[in-house]
């Protein structure tokens, strides 16, 4: 399979090319600045929201379909991605770590309690976005199971790669679900795991991109 790796210069864009090829993947690296003429098989995004109109034309250039995990895109850049949703298969995630789609499993029960619910997530000095995407995620999963309302606490300091805590908490009791990012290889090989299964759907079906 052919990847187009735009954002490779980044922390986890620089991981999914390293391990995409040690899975025997050919990687095309893209940086803004890089003429993107070649077609690839499938496309994973982990640029910056600002980014977003320039994937989004190479996708519906080579009909490639798209793996993003960017976050903190505006109504405008996200409405992109949604119309390219309309063209070829896209799977945006805020987090692809298997560690995080087993904590959303865990908060929807818990939201069922209906006790009150306080995410507090940490990340890194400079992340931009606050709360984070994930954060959102798990906030959305909670207050459509159960829970009414979610307060969110935002830290931006050190090195952290990303840290979610959620607090589940009534009279007498609570109940805390943390995850902790340990390496950003988790958020790299969960989202080539996706191009992956992507891409050989599309092969079953006959409609993968040609090149």
């Amino acid at each position: 399979m052919k990847i187009a790796v735009f954002g490779s210069g980044g922390r986890i864009g620089r991981r999914v090319c390293v391990l995409a090829r040690e899975r025997g993947h050919l990687v095309l690296p893209f940086e803004a600045a890089d003429v993107k003429e070649e077609r690839a098989d499938v496309v994973i995004d982990f640029s910056l929201p600002q980014a977003t109109e320039e994937v989004c034309r190479y996708c519906l250039l080579h009909r490639c379909p798209l793996v993003s995990g960017v976050t903190g895109r505006t109504p405008q850049q996200q409405k992109l991605v949604d119309d390219l949703s309309e063209s070829v298969p896209v799977q945006a995630k805020s987090n692809f770590s298997r560690g995080i789609a087993a904590m959303r499993q865990v908060c929807r029960l818990l939201a069922s309690l209906n006790w009150d619910c306080e995410i507090v997530e940490t990340h890194r000095k400079g992340k931009q976005d606050a709360p984070s995407g994930t954060a959102k995620t798990l906030g959305c999963d909670v207050m459509r199971n159960g829970t009414r309302k979610v307060t969110f606490h935002s830290l931006r300091c050190g090195s952290n790669l990303g840290r979610h805590e959620v607090v589940f908490a009534t009279q007498g009791e609570s109940i805390t679900v943390i995850h902790q990012a340990e390496n950003a290889d988790i958020f790299a090989l969960g989202a080539i795991l996706c191009a992956e299964e992507l891409f050989e759907k599309l092969c079953k079906n006959g409609t993968a991109p040609k090149r």
